[in-house]
């Protein structure tokens, strides 16, 4: 033991980080006039050599004072590739708004100068759309969509929800008139806890709209996370009253 003092106090230690991380917008559009929804689309390139994820987020104010807060989804970029990202916010009352864009890539965050608009309308839907929600495992939420009339591009957003989680819309294509349509969302708690929030479906157009509605964030498990441990314990008991009862009657069959 003495002897191997000096070796272990002699391991040297070297660290050494490879690459540059980085990239750049090749394009940015939002609405300077907002008459429904509020669209924030964004080109990013991942000039550098380091492959990583990355999310748009937008800091919405009025007269300088905070709004909400916008996600879109996050995204897998390679090196030397770009991607668009989207993000939509349907507004609740007219004025003069900014959107502050911060980027979250690799960890790292860069932030833009506010960039300004206006919400000159909010118009009042035509029909209105039903939506259903229920908790499904993993942190996430499954909305069920249903429209009296065939409808394109139908946002699912969340209207409320705590500062500080992450929880990013999601666009449908299309709905068929009379027909169910799922969409799972997911989102990402600072710190976990059972949490309300609130849940709408517009049209990009704004013609059409489901009721705001209020919904408790619940864990669900799978049923196996749930029940299997439970189900393991009836199953042991069940092969061992089996082979006890298998034991019984074999002592009776060699005293016969």
């Amino acid at each position: 033991m003495i002897f191997l003092i000096p070796l272990v106090n002699a391991v040297e230690l070297k660290v050494k980080v490879k690459g540059n991380i980085g990239g750049y917008i090749e394009y940015f559009q939002l609405e300077k006039e907002v008459d429904s929804v509020q669209k924030f689309l964004v080109q990013w390139y991942n000039s550098e050599s380091v492959s990583c994820l990355s999310r748009m987020e937008y800091r919405i104010e009025k007269n300088g004072e905070f709004v909400d807060v916008v996600w879109s989804d996050e995204k897998e970029m390679a090196a030397g590739i770009s991607r668009h990202f989207e993000a939509y916010w349907p507004p609740e009352e007219k004025g003069n708004y900014s959107a502050t864009l911060v980027i979250h890539h690799c960890h790292n965050t860069i932030k833009s100068e506010p960039f300004n608009f206006s919400v000159v309308s909010v118009g009042e839907p035509k029909e209105k759309i039903e939506i259903k929600v229920i908790n499904i495992p993993e942190r996430k939420i499954e909305v069920t969509l249903k429209s009296e009339s065939d409808l394109n591009n139908v946002l699912v957003v969340p209207t409320n929800y705590p500062l500080g989680w992450i929880f990013n819309g999601e666009k449908l294509e299309s709905l068929k008139a009379g027909e169910e349509t799922k969409v799972v969302m997911e989102y990402e708690p600072s710190i976990w806890m059972e949490e309300t929030v609130n849940l709408q479906a517009v049209s990009l157009d704004g013609e059409h709209s489901s009721e705001e509605i209020e919904f408790n964030l619940v864990e669900k498990e799978y049923f196996w996370d749930e029940h299997g441990y439970s189900l393991f314990l009836v199953v042991l008991s069940l092969l061992c009253l089996s082979l006890f009862t298998n034991i019984l009657l074999a002592r009776k069959i060699r005293r016969a």
